[in-house]
């Protein structure tokens, strides 16, 4: 995998055209198993669609091509966001993430935020039918993607950040969990209270951070096992990650969070491409 932390950095050197400051975040998320990229809803995303103060996270995988490099994904980047500007798209947000761990799904994954699925629908519609044959054909040989994989989910934001994010960069982990036996939604809720708790103090020692975290919802049925909850955490910064897991790691919210489920953890670096 050619993608690294140090592509993320330059290419946020090279967006200078782009503001520095990135604003508070308005969700994120991460990819399970498939969906197809179709205007009908599934009776999940009708359910979830009627929830208040939802927003729905979209994950396209991406592979390489053999002309990828960073400064055509940039020039890429910048080219999609003259699409979205110029059509009929109503995406409050956009990101890049590039997996920590080599995959042979994916090389990074393409992030964007909509404000519902009847927007998330319209959108690609739009898409199929005034921008696709043009994007193909620009990105060809530089970088590709499945429609198959598509993962979209519904996120409810649990906590803001206290600092205002400074840059484009951020880092991310996804938690994919399963209950324990005799461990169940009571129990998650228990956690989210001690968790506020436990956060109030890593502040009250460090300072206010850049850390949020989200719930999310797929919207799909994902082929292997569906997990009982999605858990997404969010940093401003690589730094500020691995000193929140040192201090996570050793405090009784960690052991009551093994207790409670067993989750598949995946991490990301991450850069903002539209807010």
């Amino acid at each position: 995998m050619k993608t690294t932390t140090a592509l993320v950095l330059s290419m946020l050197l090279l967006m200078g055209c782009v503001d520095d400051q990135a604003g508070a975040p308005k969700a994120s998320a991460a990819p399970a198993a498939g969906t197809e990229m179709t205007s009908a809803q599934s009776p999940a995303e009708e359910a979830i669609a009627a929830a208040d103060d939802t927003m729905f996270v979209e994950y396209v995988w991406h592979k390489e091509g053999e002309n990828f490099s960073q400064e055509a994904l940039l020039e890429k980047v910048l080219y999609w966001n003259q699409l979205i500007d110029a059509g009929e798209y109503e995406i409050s947000r956009a990101n890049i993430l590039f997996p920590r761990e080599a995959t042979e799904n994916y090389d990074f994954v393409w992030v964007m935020v909509w404000p519902s699925v009847a927007a998330r629908n319209a959108g690609w519609a739009y898409w199929a039918a005034n921008d696709e044959a043009a994007w193909l054909q620009d990105v060809e040989g530089v970088f590709s993607f499945d429609p198959a994989n598509a993962y979209l989910f519904a996120s409810a934001i649990q906590r803001q950040p206290t600092l205002p994010a400074a840059t484009r960069v951020f880092e991310n982990q996804f938690n994919f969990c399963t209950f324990n036996e005799g461990q169940g939604p009571a129990q998650l809720a228990a956690y989210q209270a001690a968790h506020v708790d436990f956060i109030q103090g890593y502040e009250a020692s460090g300072g206010p951070s850049g850390y949020w975290y989200t719930m999310l919802e797929p919207t799909f049925e994902p082929a292997a096992q569906r997990p009982d909850f999605v858990w997404l955490d969010l940093w401003s910064s690589a730094e500020e990650k691995a000193d929140g897991m040192e201090y996570f790691s050793a405090s009784e919210l960690a052991a009551a969070a093994d207790a409670m489920a067993t989750c598949n953890r995946v991490g990301f670096a991450g850069l903002n491409i539209r807010s």
